[in-house]
């Protein structure tokens, strides 16, 4: 018979773990000490939920010495330093629980008082719990899996441009899952790219994962990127036409490119963004034919450029390839451009 589902939210895996170490602790204190040192845990005697002003979600206390392991279980939450630089003012060492290993953030490994458990891990220490890994998968979204597979390819990429591109795997501003890119400067811009999540919730359990990228040069919300009078030539529309002359060409389905063109939404008066994106479709229409506008959009303090079509998360190794090159061979156009402007 089917074993139903029954832990399948966040905080009641965490708790039913909680319950498990409480009714049966032996095997997971000798999985700590494993991670902590024998000589630093004492007797145990308590186990705790949503520990300390930090709320850490399982404590494990130990006494003779005194000494607590904190377990902060995550699914889909982003753990930062400075999350951890908090759990450790109330816990002696930190354990971050995962579904694999691979979900953690690279800065994790060289965090001392931290250290990686697997749930799976965790769960083999009772033979007969009755929170299963089926359940602990459940509870999670996608986001840790899209992570996981946007971080396999930093180091290709990171190949390929050389070492001095910065690259790194952040959440975006709606929290989604994502790669940037930063090329080395280039006079007072640089190249920038984003690869992510196309869409500011992630889908149902099942459904596709539609990622895209946007790739651009620099700009700023101000009136050197967006001058007023729409006449003007502000850097960033040389650095498009080289995109659109020495890189494009006639190859915007084979790179995946969308032809949607910038909108006019956040237009307005009343704050600085919204008045340089006036300026910017005004300088848009000046210089760009209609059929070119695609290759203006981005975001306004961030870049100007083009954005992919969507494509599933089965597929995005042909968006990182097309955005690859794009980077590498538009870097190398800028840099030929910047020897030979006039000094």
């Amino acid at each position: 018979m089917t074993t139903s589902l029954i832990f399948t939210t966040e905080p009641l895996a965490t708790r039913a773990l909680a319950a498990e170490i409480r009714h049966n602790h032996a095997h997971f204190v000798e999985a700590l000490a494993a991670h902590v040192g024998e000589d630093r845990l004492g007797r145990f005697a308590d186990v705790r939920a949503e520990y300390g002003e930090q709320k850490i979600d399982i404590a494990v206390v130990f006494t003779e010495p005194g000494f607590v392991v904190g377990i902060e279980a995550k699914f889909d939450h982003t753990l930062t330093e400075d999350q951890v630089d908090r759990e450790l003012t109330v816990a002696d060492h930190l354990v971050v629980l995962l579904l694999e290993r691979e979900h953690a953030p690279g800065w994790l490994r060289y965090r001392e008082r931290t250290s990686l458990m697997t749930w799976e891990e965790a769960l083999e220490c009772f033979p007969q719990s009755r929170l299963t890994l089926a359940e602990v998968r459940a509870a999670r979204s996608g986001k840790s899996a899209v992570e996981a597979r946007l971080r396999q390819l930093i180091e290709p990429a990171q190949l390929r441009l050389g070492p001095d591109w910065a690259i790194d795997s952040r959440r975006g501003g709606s929290g989604m899952p994502a790669v940037n890119f930063y090329s080395p400067m280039l006079g007072d811009a640089q190249l920038r790219a984003v690869l992510q999540v196309a869409q500011r919730a992630m889908p149902p359990a099942g459904d596709p994962v539609p990622l895209r990228f946007s790739v651009g040069v620099s700009v700023k919300a101000d009136s050197t990127s967006y001058p007023r009078d729409p006449a003007a030539t502000p850097p960033w529309v040389d650095a498009v036409r080289r995109l659109q002359k020495d890189v494009i060409g006639d190859r915007v389905d084979e790179l995946h490119l969308s032809r949607r063109r910038p909108s006019s939404a956040h237009v307005s008066s009343k704050t600085i963004n919204g008045r340089a994106h006036a300026r910017k479709l005004a300088i848009v229409d000046h210089h760009f034919e209609d059929k070119d506008r695609w290759l203006t959009t981005g975001y306004i303090d961030w870049i100007v450029g083009p954005a992919s079509q969507r494509m599933p998360l089965e597929h995005v190794g042909r968006l990182a390839d097309a955005l690859i090159e794009i980077l590498d061979r538009w870097y190398r156009a800028e840099a030929e451009a910047l020897l030979d402007a006039p000094p």
